[in-house]
C-alpha cells in the first residue's frame, strides 16, 4: 500500500498575492512546508498538485529546487487534479493540505494514516485542531466516485461531497484531545496571516520547521498579543467551519 503526501497550490491569490513564495526568514512558504513533510515522507512521496497556467510554473521550480515532485492538471477542478496526481503516483491513500499551511500536524500524521488504513476510511478529517495543523486523509477511489456524480468542475471545495453522500463514503474523525482543540489560524491568506508566522520563525528560529504542534500552540498560547493578530481574518471562516463540522456529525 502506497500513500503519500499532496499539497494543493496555486498562484492565483488576490488577498495576499504570491503567498506562496513570500519567504520568512530567507525561505518560501511552500519550501518551508516541504521541509516539515520532508520530516515524515520521502521527497519521492510528496508532491505538489497544480495546475497548467503559466503562472503556476515557479511552483514546479519549487519542486525541482527541493527534489519533490510536481504534478500539474486541471487550474480550477481540484479533484480531477488530486485524483490524477494520486493517479500517476499510484497512491491507494495520501495527506492533503493546502500550501498556505507551512506549519501543518506532522506529528499527527502516525494516528491518522493508522486510523484512515485501518477504518478504511474515504476519508479521515481532523478539523478540531487549528486551522493549519489539521490535514485530511483521503482514498484515491473515493475522489473517482465524485468525479462520477459532481456537477460542476469548480471543485476547489470538496469536502460536501464526503459529507453530504454518508450512502456513498465513509467519514471517520480522529479524536482530539481537550487540550489539543484551538481555534487558532495558522494559515497564510491575509497580511496578517503573515505576520503571526513571521512571529512564530522568529520565536522557534531555523528549526520552526521541526516544531511540535503542541509547541506552536503552546507559544501561542502564552502569547495572546501574538496569536490575536489574525483573530479577525479567523471569524467568517470559523462560522462556515463549524457549520461544516456539524455537518459532518450529523452525516455519522
Amino acid at each position: 500500500m502506497k500513500i503519500g503526501f499532496l499539497i494543493t497550490g496555486r498562484m492565483k491569490s488576490t488577498r495576499l498575492p504570491k503567498k506562496l513564495t513570500l519567504k520568512i526568514l530567507d525561505r518560501e512558504v511552500i519550501s518551508w512546508m516541504i521541509d516539515r513533510a520532508k520530516l515524515y515522507f520521502k521527497n519521492e512521496e510528496i508532491v505538489i498538485a497544480t495546475s497548467t497556467h503559466p503562472q503556476d510554473d515557479v511552483l514546479e521550480e519549487v519542486a525541482k529546487e527541493n527534489d519533490v515532485k510536481v504534478f500539474r492538471g486541471d487550474e480550477d477542478d481540484v479533484v480531477i487534479r488530486l485524483y490524477e496526481a494520486a493517479k500517476e503516483n499510484g497512491l491507494e491513500y495520501f495527506i492533503n493540505i493546502t500550501a498556505d499551511c507551512p506549519l501543518f500536524g506532522v506529528d499527527y500524521l502516525d494516528k491518522l494514516i493508522k486510523l484512515m488504513v485501518d477504518s478504511e476510511a474515504d476519508l479521515v478529517t481532523s478539523l478540531d485542531l487549528p486551522h493549519g495543523i489539521f490535514v485530511y486523509g483521503i482514498k484515491t477511489s473515493a475522489l473517482e466516485k465524485i468525479i462520477g456524480i459532481k456537477k460542476t468542475n469548480n471543485t476547489e471545495v470538496w469536502g460536501d461531497y464526503f459529507y453530504n453522500n454518508p450512502d456513498i463514503f465513509k467519514v471517520v474523525k480522529l479524536d482530539v484531545k481537550e487540550e489539543e482543540k484551538r481555534t487558532y489560524r495558522l494559515t497564510i491568506d491575509y497580511p496578517e496571516d503573515f505576520k503571526l508566522f513571521e512571529h512564530i520563525f522568529q520565536h522557534f528560529g531555523q528549526n520552526t520547521f521541526k516544531a511540535t504542534s503542541s509547541e506552536i500552540v503552546r507559544f501561542l498560547d502564552e502569547n495572546p498579543e501574538i496569536s490575536k493578530i489574525n483573530v479577525d481574518c479567523n471569524k467568517l471562516y470559523l462560522e462556515r467551519w463549524e457549520a461544516q463540522k456539524a455537518t459532518e456529525i450529523e452525516k455519522k
